[in-house]
């Protein structure tokens, strides 16, 4: 006969590994929101903030942060509202931005996920680009806002932002 006995603690199930992290490119921050299921980097000089709710702002949306650029008048926008729409067709018809003043638009895939690019003219010399993307019934935004004289020095910086956004 074998009588094993002890003392000690009761076996606790493993903790789950932590997500996966990508790399940071130098010169970076990430950036996810887990509650909203999205990533992606912006440049480690800029300021984000958050804007206060205002009244009568839109009842869908669910985040919004401002990144913004020191010394000139270049920021970005990333939003995520729900959204009805159930195709990025539906967007464009929509007409978030008035037709004569659209330079380019088109669908693009980015990180695996179609997305609606638009690049604009808002104001005489300002210049603009969206990219929309349809997921988990949310519709997630990043707006570039720039002038046309710097939007060539910055494009490379908004080209990162674009291709690091990711959506869980």
């Amino acid at each position: 006969m074998v009588v094993m006995a002890g003392c000690g603690a009761p076996q606790s199930q493993p903790s789950p590994p932590p997500p996966p992290t990508i790399p940071v490119t130098p010169g970076y921050i990430q950036s996810h929101d887990y509650n909203l299921g999205f990533g992606f980097e912006y440049p480690e000089s800029w300021a984000m903030e958050v804007p206060p709710s205002a009244p009568g702002q839109d009842p869908s949306l669910e985040k919004l942060e401002v990144y913004t650029k020191k010394g000139e008048p270049t920021r970005f926008e990333v939003s995520v509202k729900s959204t009805s729409f159930k195709s990025l067709a539906e967007i464009q018809a929509f007409g978030y931005i008035d037709k004569q003043s659209i330079l380019e638009e088109t669908f693009v895939e980015i990180n695996n996920r179609q997305a609606y690019e638009v690049i604009f003219r808002q104001y005489p010399d300002d210049k603009a680009r969206w990219i929309m993307f349809l997921a988990n019934g949310k519709e997630y935004t990043i707006r570039f806002y720039t002038t046309e004289a710097l939007y060539p020095a910055n494009e490379g910086i908004f080209d990162h932002v674009i291709a690091s956004f990711v959506i869980d």
